[in-house]
């Protein structure tokens, strides 16, 4: 994009402003705009710096300066220096406007901003054509149509006209190259965010909330939006902030009014107001909304809202789990995986979601009127690693009577403490527990991965054999009796007469669960205490002699078999 000329006579005031507020704190990264509707107490824009605030203040005033806009800056510099300068530290004051001073401008701004112990400055013509030079996609935006251009660029991402030709690989790679063009486009006149385009297979009726929601994450991600484009396809537009103070100079709004059908859907419904708690899938009404294109809809759009944190919660510190009994001894802590947080529309209310393993998930909600609330989620975790699952699920299972605290690694609470009795959660995670504990065991022996199956796929003669290998496999000696057990080697018994004699066994040491065999590396050492061979049978059978009992002992494959 080529550099942009400015007529700055003929640009409206507001336009100017918003033009010199965009480029400063798109620059800077930070800092906002004073709107005049909040009384802007003789500044436009505010950037907070280490060494104090940098004020700017904004005209319009292109051709020489006349005594009412004298009287106009004046009056901006006694507000700020009335209003402002008693409560905050003041880095620089500058005063930002398309017009160079003349000798008798320079004389009359100094003595204006005599007593002032800050940088002051008189930022002129020259430099707003650099501004408007160095950044031509802003310049466009404001002063050459860039915002109307943007809108004609999303109504041909949603339009169905110019059809790609083509059948197989040629219509794919027309889809691709068209979507890769529109969003490069995008981003060459938006100076706030950038665009990803996906041409999606599908029809939204049809996918579930959390199928349409993946893959999503982004860092700057503000919306995503999704608009079905044909019965078989759906667009997605990921609106990316291209700076933190992106949605400062163009907000993302509008009003919504939610279909409640459910008391489930109220309470969620309150908690996003309340905390700022994720929403899905939530039905409802756009009456009005205003941003960046394909972030509005026409009033009276029927459309389902998600609602979902920001991703980058790298602000929040090191967290962990203490479960605390009621004479205040630490019992479990488990360290926080993840950590997402967001605030309420409204009031204090804040919302909390730790992830702790892949199996337990917490929500807190927070400082709102009303007291504070916790809400515990666990799932099977299949295909996790079990060790991963374990310390969270272990937490559940002896929280009853205990009290739960949140705080920061090492250091102090950040939530506040919940206290627990019986509970469902807690009874179920007891089982879950020893579960895990027994596929920890068995992963220590076995090369192959163990992983949490699936409850359905397994069977309850499974997870007793599995607590059995277990047992032999963290060195316990087990015994039980037997009435008979067929000969597997005739060979082996050739020598063997009627006599009662001891035996010994050894077996691979295996276990199935669902469909899959874990062997281990070790062996099954089973020792009868007393047994006869009964050759009336085909093949034998050893039978007990005058004692019925096995023992077992789990011992290395490489070690050298008993005689």
């Amino acid at each position: 994009m080529g550099y942009v000329m400015v007529n700055w006579e003929r640009e409206p005031g507001e336009r100017v402003e918003d033009f010199a507020a965009a480029y400063l704190l798109m620059r800077a990264g930070r800092g906002n705009q004073i709107r005049p509707s909040r009384g802007d107490r003789g500044i436009d824009v505010q950037i907070p710096t280490a060494t104090g605030w940098e004020i700017f203040q904004v005209k319009r005033f292109a051709t020489n300066l006349s005594s009412t806009d004298k009287k106009h800056i004046k009056g901006s510099w006694d507000r700020f220096v009335k209003e402002v300068l008693p409560t905050r530290d003041i880095k620089s004051w500058s005063l930002v406007l398309p017009l160079e001073p003349t000798p008798e401008n320079e004389i009359w701004f100094a003595e204006l901003t005599a007593d002032a112990d800050f940088e002051i400055n008189w930022i002129g013509r020259a430099l707003l054509d650099g501004w408007a030079a160095e950044d031509p996609k802003l310049t466009a935006y404001y002063f050459q149509g860039g915002e109307t251009r943007l809108h004609h660029l999303m109504a041909t991402a949603l339009s169905g006209s110019h059809q790609p030709q083509g059948e197989g690989d040629p219509l794919l790679s027309s889809v691709q190259g068209r979507m890769l063009a529109l969003g490069k486009s995008l981003d060459e006149v938006d100076p706030f965010y950038s665009y990803e385009l996906e041409l999606r297979s599908g029809n939204l009726r049809d996918i579930s909330p959390e199928e349409s929601m993946a893959r999503f994450e982004r860092p700057g991600l503000v919306e995503s939006i999704l608009e079905q484009v044909s019965d078989t396809q759906y667009l997605v537009t990921h609106i990316i902030a291209r700076s933190e103070v992106s949605t400062e100079l163009r907000p993302i709004r509008g009003t919504i009014n939610f279909s409640v059908m459910t008391p489930e859907a109220k309470e969620a419904l309150e908690r996003w107001v309340r905390y700022g708690a994720p929403l899905s899938d939530v039905p409802g009404t756009v009456i009005r909304t205003e941003g960046p294109p394909g972030a509005t809809f026409g009033d009276s759009t029927v459309a389902t809202a998600s609602v979902l944190p920001a991703l980058d919660d790298s602000e929040l510190p090191p967290l962990e789990l203490r479960l605390i009994d009621p004479v205040g001894v630490t019992l479990l802590i488990v360290p926080v995986s993840t950590a997402t947080h967001s605030a309420g529309l409204h009031g204090k209310g804040v919302w909390l979601q730790v992830e702790v393993g892949p199996a337990v998930v917490i929500e807190y909600f927070v400082g709102s009127e009303t007291p504070g609330s916790i809400r515990i989620k666990a799932n099977n975790a299949v295909g996790a690693s079990p060790s991963a699952a374990l310390p969270a699920v272990e937490l559940l299972a002896q929280l009853p009577g205990n009290s739960l605290q949140l705080a920061i690694q090492g250091g102090p609470l950040y939530m506040p403490t919940f206290d627990f009795q019986e509970n469902e959660i807690s009874s179920d995670a007891v089982g879950f527990a020893t579960l895990l504990r027994l596929l920890s065991v068995l992963q220590q022996h076995t090369l192959s991965r163990v992983t949490i199956p699936a409850p359905e796929r397994w069977k309850d003669q499974q997870a007793q054999q599995l607590g059995r290998v277990a047992a032999l496999l963290e060195g316990n000696k087990l015994s039980t009796r037997f009435s008979s057990w067929s000969v597997p080697d005739e060979e082996f018994f050739v020598a063997w007469d009627e006599s009662h004699r001891p035996l010994i066994v050894e077996i691979p040491l295996a276990v199935k669960l669902g469909d899959t065999v874990y062997d281990t590396d070790m062996k099954e050492r089973r020792c009868f205490e007393s047994v006869w061979l009964d050759r009336s049978t085909q093949p034998p059978t050893v039978r007990p002699g005058s004692s019925d009992v096995i023992w077992s002992v789990a011992v290395a494959r490489t070690a050298e078999p008993e005689s």
